[in-house]
């Protein structure tokens, strides 16, 4: 899907949205199709936009009126939504596809605030996203049409891998697994090096690191499954075997793991109803 004819209209500059004009940029679409609202430009945002001369205006009523928009993009917080979707908005983007990356707003909602845009795409990724390795998920309308999931799924692309759900559900269970799995990633990270500080070791932090991306980049590599890999560290009586045993005894890493997952999940669907 080439979608470098359509001009894309980026409301929201946080890192979401940067990382998505980023992505853009990167895959040869022309900063001239590149628009964006924000009210509170950063510093890196003014700098791209002085390199790149993409444009980027503080509120919708500033915009340009006589550019049609092929695609909106939604990555501002989720008490701005009503605030956005002004009926001047509404008028520049009315038959443009829609896609939301705002937490716990659904597709009804989206459906309301709009107007009633049969084009709409809901959305949810990870922090990663802004380094071109997000994993993300998107669940689309029945009314969206064939060539706007392929534009979605596009964008989507370009900055990580996708998975398209059937059910909207999926999204808040999402969330809690993968949406805040670097948070988790980061937290063992912090008590591994932590740990090694108290052993020691000067460079704890930068070791625990590596120590995590060799194992990702030779789990990639090999294409072996997780299970296999770790059988391999673990000799009979030595030191990985006491560690894993501690972990695994009554499953309590699993199940604690379980249940800190399950809380976020839950609270993901409180914060959709709300």
């Amino acid at each position: 899907m080439n979608i470098k004819n359509d001009n894309i209209l980026i409301i929201g500059a946080g890192n979401m949205g940067y990382a998505f004009i980023s992505a853009l940029i990167e895959n040869k679409v022309s900063p001239k199709k590149i628009y964006v609202i924000e009210k509170k430009p950063s510093p890196r945002l003014k700098k791209i936009q002085k390199l790149k001369k993409i444009k980027i205006f503080n509120t919708i009523n500033k915009f340009e009126m006589n550019i049609k928009i092929s695609i909106t993009i939604l990555t501002i917080k989720p008490n701005q939504l009503v605030d956005v979707f002004s009926d001047e908005l509404n008028n520049k983007i009315k038959n443009s596809l829609i896609i939301s990356i705002v937490a716990g707003k659904t597709h009804s909602t989206l459906k309301k605030l709009s107007k009633g845009n049969k084009n709409i795409a809901r959305a949810m990724t990870n922090t990663p996203a802004a380094v071109g390795w997000g994993t993300s998920i998107i669940y689309f309308a029945k009314t969206t049409t064939n060539a706007n999931k392929k534009r979605a799924m596009h964008l989507m692309n370009l900055i990580g891998q996708v998975e398209e759900v059937k059910s909207e559900k999926s999204i808040d269970t999402f969330t809690g697994l993968f949406g805040s799995g670097p948070a988790y990633l980061y937290l063992l990270i912090e008590i591994w090096s932590n740990y090694a500080k108290k052993n020691g070791f000067k460079y704890a932090e930068e070791m625990t690191v590596q120590t995590i991306l060799g194992s990702i980049l030779l789990l990639l590599n090999t294409q072996e499954k997780p299970g296999s890999l770790r059988k391999r560290v673990t000799s009979k009586g030595g030191t990985t075997e006491a560690a894993l045993m501690e972990l695994n005894n009554n499953q309590k890493f699993q199940k604690l793991f379980e249940k800190a997952i399950s809380k976020a999940i839950k609270k993901a669907t409180t914060l959709s109803k709300s």
